[in-house]
């Protein structure tokens, strides 16, 4: 039988070294559901919709990814609906109408939601029409500053070249 000693920095760097293994286990670990599903496609149908689902407890985590009771709940509830035979329109509604369009990643695009989808677009055209008329102003500037700067002859020279 082998026996170590340890001296104070070894024994600091393996209770480190236990506490960090146990400390990344428990955060990295992601809810475990025990859920059957019929068909692969289900279950790849069921782990989308959990995905583009946003837990309202946590609201920057989906529901896929939280630990939260409420989350597990909704995970459930998505499951029983794919086994009643619910869309997955159906499924994202009924969570729209309880939560409202927040709880969806990706809101759909309809009268209430158009202003949300839009506006990235219409920042780019307003931002892009204020650079040309900035880039334009800017030139007739300089055009006209240079041409203040003319001495009267050259003035009247290019007045008749104008002509």
């Amino acid at each position: 039988m082998m026996v170590m000693k340890l001296n104070g920095l070894n024994a600091a760097v393996l209770v480190l070294a236990l506490f960090g293994f146990g400390v990344s286990s428990s955060v990295n670990s992601a809810p475990i559901d025990s859920l059957s599903f019929d068909t692969q496609a289900e279950e790849d149908r069921f782990k989308l919709l959990i995905e583009e689902i946003r837990c309202v407890k946590c609201q920057n985590t989906s529901i896929a990814g939280s630990n939260a009771d409420l989350a597990r709940d909704h995970r459930n509830k998505v499951y029983e609906m794919l086994k009643q035979g619910k869309t997955d329109d159906e499924i994202r509604e009924w969570f729209v109408v309880r939560y409202g369009d927040f709880v969806l990643y990706r809101p759909q695009m309809d009268s209430r939601t158009w202003l949300l989808w839009g506006l990235p677009l219409i920042l780019v055209v307003a931002g892009i029409l204020l650079l040309i008329m900035r880039l334009r102003s800017r030139s007739k500037d300089v055009e006209q500053s240079s041409i203040d700067n003319l001495s009267v002859e050259d003035q009247h020279k290019l007045d008749e070249v104008l002509k």
